[in-house]
């Protein structure tokens, strides 16, 4: 999950490699050149009689990838086909696209993160899915809508959910759900004590206004030997803080950028008030909190400091692990407090073909059975990720599954990621998301840090991105 790379020095890499690539007499025509949309001839179909067919992709050293890895093994039984699955940190997937997609590399399958696939698709980088989807007869309605349009883009900046071509398919989602130590919001003793200081029931909270109250509560409370902090969420400059914050900006109404007019729209009064009641709410945060990534959240819930989080679905794995976690089973999950609504950040990642694969229809089949009915299941039961299908999310196989010598469900946060993603939205969607990221952070933090009023510095960052935009 950790970021960033350098942006400038890669386009600059990919750049030199494409005028070392033009200059070669032995240059291949499936590299980047040629807007013609033709998939190449499979090279499956080529090879002699016998000799065994070998694709090499590139996945993501998490749990989906790991699963990905084991399932790879069961196809070659099945099929005779060979995938190598190297796992490794998104920075360096990144690399390796940019140096297949210049021909440079000799990889079929790539795992990314969706926000790539607006930024390669744009430059005819990625294979269109659409007619192998219709040669091989893959029924792409089985998937979870908003999972499936982290895969399409139709050429028009801002269009998440919008439909367009296929340039991928979806391998899991997570998007924000919030986090709630259920041991505690049960315990009768601290219900008391939160009706008598509040006036109301203490419940999950539903509304901005009951996570505060909520948090303020928590904060500071002993329990069970612990000192607890009210809550945690990833506020990392670079792009956690950019992630948490997606969640309230979203809810309260307001959008990152004018997509009509190509103009960042950050100094809303709908988007000063989300940055200002995200920023006020971390007083009930642990200390540090403006350096947390995915992990400190995770190992803090997991340690039992915390009484919420507002984190990733699929993290959830996390807490329920006996041989690392102090509180497995504690932990239940409900949408995202809403302030105008509950419209959580999604999170997901997804498996391109680079244009210079010369086994497409390989690449594509192998994809295809990865993220099929039975194996959409199959990687959640190993660990992989929380399903991108609709039907994965009633099969007894997962919705039944216990933890490991409990009675708890292991997967019971399924019903609140099922809510999730019916409103849950992606970063915007567009090729410069990346580096638009980048940019905003530095003024979230510095916003977080008190260096700038709020207002300030969502103006400072509005000039920014017009900049970066121009």
């Amino acid at each position: 999950m950790n970021k960033k790379l350098t942006k400038a020095s890669l386009l600059l890499l990919l750049c030199l490699v494409f005028l070392i690539s033009a200059c070669s007499s032995n240059s291949s025509s499936n590299g980047n050149g040629g807007n013609t949309g033709e998939s190449n001839t499979p090279a499956s179909s080529k090879k002699p009689a016998g000799e065994q067919v070998t694709l090499n992709g590139v996945f993501l050293g998490a749990t989906w990838g790991q699963a990905t890895q084991e399932l790879a093994k069961e196809y070659e039984k099945e099929t005779g086909v060979k995938v190598n699955i190297e796992l490794v940190g998104r920075d360096v997937i990144y690399q390796k696209l940019a140096l297949s997609i210049a021909g440079q590399a000799n990889y079929d399958l790539f795992n990314v993160d969706y926000n790539w696939i607006p930024e390669f698709a744009s430059s005819n980088s990625l294979v269109p899915l659409d007619d192998l989807v219709k040669k091989y007869n893959v029924d792409t309605s089985a998937y979870l809508p908003r999972a499936l349009a982290l895969t399409q883009w139709n050429g028009q900046n801002g269009s998440f959910g919008e439909g367009g071509t296929l340039y991928g398919l979806p391998q899991t989602i997570h998007p924000h759900l919030l986090w709630y130590r259920a041991d505690l919001f049960n315990d009768e003793q601290i219900k008391a004590e939160f009706k008598a200081a509040y006036g109301y029931d203490l419940i999950p909270p539903q509304t901005m206004a009951q996570f505060n109250d909520a948090a303020e509560f928590f904060h500071g409370k002993e329990y069970d030997g612990q000192t607890l902090s009210g809550w945690a969420a990833q506020g990392s400059k670079g792009f956690g803080n950019v992630h948490t914050w997606l969640t309230f900006l979203y809810s309260n109404g307001a959008d990152v950028i004018d997509w009509d007019n190509m103009t960042s729209s950050l100094s809303t009064p709908e988007a000063i008030e989300a940055t200002q009641t995200w920023i006020d709410l971390m007083k009930f945060s642990p200390a540090g909190i403006h350096d947390y990534t995915f992990a400190e959240v995770a190992s803090d819930a997991a340690q039992g400091k915390l009484a919420m989080a507002l984190h990733w679905s699929w993290s959830a794995f996390e807490v329920d692990q006996p041989e690392t976690s102090q509180t497995v089973g504690e932990w239940d999950f409900v949408q995202t407090p809403v302030m105008k609504e509950s419209i959580p950040h999604l999170a997901g990642w997804s498996i391109v073909i680079p244009k210079s694969s010369k086994q497409q229809d390989e690449a594509f089949k192998f994809m295809a059975w990865l993220e099929s009915k039975e194996n959409d299941v199959r990687q959640a039961e190993l660990g992989g990720g929380d399903p991108v299908r609709t039907d994965s999310y009633l099969n007894p196989a997962l919705s039944e599954l216990k933890i490991v010598g409990t009675d708890i469900n292991k997967f019971r946060r399924y019903e609140a990621l099922q809510k999730a993603m019916k409103t849950t939205k992606a970063r915007p969607f567009f090729p410069q998301e990346e580096k638009w990221e980048s940019t905003v952070s530095e003024y979230l933090s510095a916003a977080q840090l008190g260096r700038y009023t709020v207002e300030e510095a969502l103006k400072m960052a509005d000039t920014a991105v017009n900049e970066m935009l121009k």
